[in-house]
């Protein structure tokens, strides 16, 4: 049965922020220009698209770059720089011919490029009518999609506290939550680092599986370098925003300083700052920590300014996020890249995106992509992109072992549940400040610090080996939409053992890994 909708979400999809059912999906060249919603035009009024172009050998070539996988900690490079790198010259080389064949014939004037891609089969552009048209019209486009800004998001307000789950039956949902204040946590609460220790990562710990030597990638708003729960990492930083919102008012930026967060006057602006103390932070003094203590960051701002307080960002800069994290594949040693954002409602995979390509191409050099399912409360529904099949969807769960009440849930969409509701971690008030915040942002950043350790454990394994170990070794839990389905909680011993646990703290006194 299908849930009202809020109405919030219901302007969202009237303007086809890439909603399910909207012309705007990826794979679809039928696109009225008129379709276009406000969001995705350009100053002068063209429309952002991200456009799919046949590319000759495309899957030969990205195989053959696609055979250097992530380098482990402390592998030799001797002799694998220069040949990883011919072959993604070559690969690179050969998107862009398909690329400027597609762009030289369309109409003089009518279109102005935003992103280029080296690894996938991608180009984003701003089109006129005409040049929408003549796209549309070329053999050699595969697809059209519709580039507007998803919203930063927001912790989701307390619902009784951390213990409360979701209750609802079948798949309505009730909205009355939404218009409840956030309730001000108790201290005990607002002190509360449970989702580490809920996971198994303290018990990793002792055994020596820190996460050290791996690097996590967090796409977000950006971070805080100089908090303490980063001090003593390594961290790479890299922006990108097709408004021109990096520093020095560019479209992309690198080095350091160039992930720093926005102001504090846009909603949210600390969100990667505290995602990434989830994956990654630890306090000197050892009384917190995140899921992989000992990891490094790779930091990566991919929101721009799309209010007078709000932030947004374009599947553009995303997909240009991860082509960034592809090719420092060579030089980190990357275990995840996280991404807590999303938008929409989808009930069946939505693989026709062009994030898939990325996810995909990132899966064959062992880097897992981590995607928060959304907190809109569906039963039967999940957000895009975590609904492309070959990521890694995260639901919240809560300390109780409960499916989070706003949590977005289907039962083949979603991947695993991780803790997401009360989660103590950084933002970037000060290199002091922490808070407690709910969703399935929160529940994200928990898996990609685990993969970090499982890497750690087993450095040359793939992500379909991790993760099936991941599931195996997850405490099983009960969605509470109604429908009696299961999925597994996120257990890093479980999953360092390979085997499963029945219940979280079985296997705690054994030895970990092989």
């Amino acid at each position: 049965m299908k849930r009202q909708h809020h109405i919030a979400l219901v302007l969202v999809l009237s303007l086809l922020l890439l909603g399910a059912s909207g012309a705007a999906s990826a794979g679809d060249k039928s696109l009225r220009f008129t379709d276009v919603p406000a969001q995705a035009l350009s100053a002068d009024g063209k429309a952002r698209v991200i456009v799919g172009v046949t590319v000759a050998k495309y899957a030969d070539l990205a195989a053959s770059a696609a055979q250097f996988k992530v380098v482990a900690p402390g592998e030799a490079k001797t002799g694998r720089q220069a040949a990883a790198d011919t072959a993604d010259a070559a690969l690179a080389a050969a998107i862009a011919q398909g690329t400027d064949g597609v762009l030289s014939s369309l109409p003089a004037q009518s279109y102005t490029v935003t992103r280029t891609y080296s690894a996938f089969p991608f180009v984003a552009i701003s089109v006129t009518q005409k040049a929408l048209e003549a796209l549309q019209a070329d053999p050699r486009v595969t697809s059209i999609e519709i580039d507007a800004p998803i919203p930063v998001p927001v912790p989701v307000p307390d619902n009784g506290g951390a213990g409360s789950g979701k209750t609802k039956g079948g798949n309505t949902k009730d909205d009355s939550s939404q218009a409840a204040p956030p309730a001000a946590p108790s201290a005990k609460a607002a002190n509360l680092n449970w989702g580490p220790p809920k996971v198994g990562a303290d018990v990793a710990w002792t055994q020596g599986y820190t996460g050290a030597g791996w690097y996590v990638a967090i796409l977000d708003t950006g971070i805080r370098r100089t908090h303490e729960f980063f001090s003593g990492k390594t961290i790479v930083e890299a922006c990108y925003s097709v408004a021109n919102n990096c520093p020095g008012n560019t479209s992309s930026a690198f080095g350091t300083g160039s992930a720093a967060h926005y102001a504090s006057t846009y909603q949210s602006y600390d969100h990667g700052t505290h995602c990434a103390g989830i994956a990654t932070g630890k306090k000197a003094d050892g009384s917190v920590a995140g899921v992989a203590k000992d990891s490094n960051l790779i930091a990566i701002q991919v929101f721009s300014i799309t209010g007078a307080t709000s932030l947004g960002s374009y599947p553009s800069d995303q997909l240009a996020a991860l082509n960034y994290v592809y090719s420092l594949r060579n030089s980190y040693s990357i275990a995840a890249a996280s991404m807590s954002l999303g938008s929409g409602e989808y009930s069946s995979a939505c693989d026709s995106d062009s994030r898939k390509a990325a996810i995909d191409l990132l899966r064959s050099v062992n880097i897992a992509t981590t995607i928060a399912t959304g907190n809109d409360e569906y039963c039967g529904y999940i957000g895009i992109p975590a609904c492309i099949s070959t990521s890694i969807a995260v639901g919240s769960s809560t300390s109780d072992d409960l499916e989070s009440y706003f949590n977005n849930w289907h039962a083949t969409l979603q991947t695993l549940f991780a803790p997401g509701t009360g989660i103590y971690s950084s933002t970037g008030g000060s290199d002091t400040s922490y808070e407690s915040w709910n969703g399935t942002s929160m529940a994200t950043p928990h898996v990609a610090g685990a993969w970090a350790i499982l890497r750690q454990n087993r450095p040359n394994d793939s992500v379909s080996t991790i993760l099936s170990r991941v599931l195996a070794g997850g405490v099983t839990m009960t969605t509470g939409c109604g429908t009696g389905e299961t999925k597994p909680r996120l257990y890093i011993p479980g999953a360092l053992l390979g085997g499963s646990t029945g219940a979280q703290g079985t296997n705690t006194l054994l030895l970990l890994g092989e």
